[in-house]
């Protein structure tokens, strides 16, 4: 297994310290030794979208399957999103056949559990209908069994427990404070998903990099394997050597791998349908980077430096969120201009940027 992949608890303390502490140098840091580091995206959307029958197009503009798109641009990883439902939206009804097509394609998967019926983030973390009435331990088995099933059924390399949890989830229930519950709920959705794969990558996932530090130390005691961070430069701020002495820090203080799970960038402050985007104006962009294809494409170059280095890999987000519904849609993609396919379909700079060899 690529050192990367190890888990924390295997390698000697000794020298994954070594490497750590080589890595906090003011030298550029050395890669950590790996073949593959994760080039990945989040596609959950893409059943949806073929449903509408986009087009999908390659940097030449020759229409293609998407996901062999991104395989032929060096992807080697899909995230996806997991709703606590058993139909429809982020449902293993819907993820079962998406998942066969991916592994066949050669994907590697993460899946995001949610555990929530809809989205969860830092300013949403709800627990689901089904779960309301549930005492805390009823709750933590439930979300043990849950994940349990989820991970054998999909059989993921890698699985997040929680998304973007700096606040706890499945509020009131898990709301990160000083009674534990939070804790017992991550343990047992961690317990859950080694009871389907021994050897499974369970990562704690949070937003940003002002207090993650905080963060981390409360749940240091837990059994998980990896920490993923969101970074977005609207919601967490412009400075990459922030964010990469952070990532160093993370990992030299908690003695596990640090990688970006979570990332997305303007190409342009156009739209291509009515929905209102997430970045529509030149405040919500990073000052070094234009919402230019080549801007969008420097600023995943910049972050590839920062995961290479930390010899994990690099996740963007919404990778497939065109707008796939039309161009008078008032529900449709409010993504559109972060996506790695321009207004047309085509494949920008930032997907081939994304998944090249380090």
């Amino acid at each position: 297994m690529y050192l990367f992949l190890m888990k924390h608890r295997i390698l000697g303390v000794g020298s994954l310290l070594s490497l750590l502490m080589a890595c906090t140098t003011t030298e550029p840091p050395a890669p950590i030794p790996s073949d593959s580091p994760l080039r990945g995206t989040d596609f959950s959307q893409l059943p949806k979208i073929e449903a509408y029958n986009y087009m999908f197009k390659d940097a030449n503009g020759n229409p293609g399957d998407a996901l062999e798109i991104l395989r032929n641009n060096g992807v080697n990883l899909i995230r996806l999103k997991v709703w606590n439902n058993p139909t429809g939206d982020g449902s293993l009804e819907e993820l079962v056949p998406y998942v066969q097509r991916l592994k066949s394609l050669g994907f590697q998967t993460m899946l995001t559990l949610h555990y929530s019926n809809t989205w969860a983030d830092p300013g949403a973390q709800s627990v689901p209908t089904q779960w309301e009435n549930l005492s805390i331990s009823e709750l933590a088995d439930s979300v043990r069994a849950f994940t349990q099933h989820v991970v054998a059924t999909l059989q993921p390399e890698f699985v997040q427990i929680g998304n973007e949890i700096n606040h706890g989830f499945m509020h009131p229930f898990g709301i990160r404070n000083d009674n534990g519950n939070f804790q017992t709920l991550l343990a047992a959705g961690i317990e859950g998903a080694k009871a389907a794969d021994s050897n499974i990558t369970t990562i704690l996932h949070y937003a940003g990099y002002d207090n993650a530090m905080n963060f981390y130390a409360t749940v240091d005691s837990l059994d998980y394997d990896w920490i993923g961070l969101s970074y977005y430069p609207k919601w967490h701020g412009t400075s990459l050597s922030t964010l990469s002495q952070t990532c160093f820090s993370l990992g030299d203080s908690f003695l596990r791998p640090v990688s970006i799970v979570e990332t997305s960038y303007a190409f342009t402050l156009g739209w291509n349908d009515w929905t209102n985007n997430h970045i529509g104006g030149t405040s919500d962009l990073h000052p070094d980077y234009p919402a230019t294809p080549q801007g969008q494409a420097d600023l995943m170059a910049d972050l590839r430096a920062i995961t290479d280095s930390l010899g994990t890999g690099l996740v963007y987000w919404g990778g497939e969120l065109v707008a796939y519904k039309g161009p008078e849609a008032t529900d449709g993609s409010p993504y559109e201009n972060q996506a790695l396919f321009n207004f047309q379909g085509i494949a920008l700079p930032a997907l081939k940027t994304l998944g090249q060899e380090p």
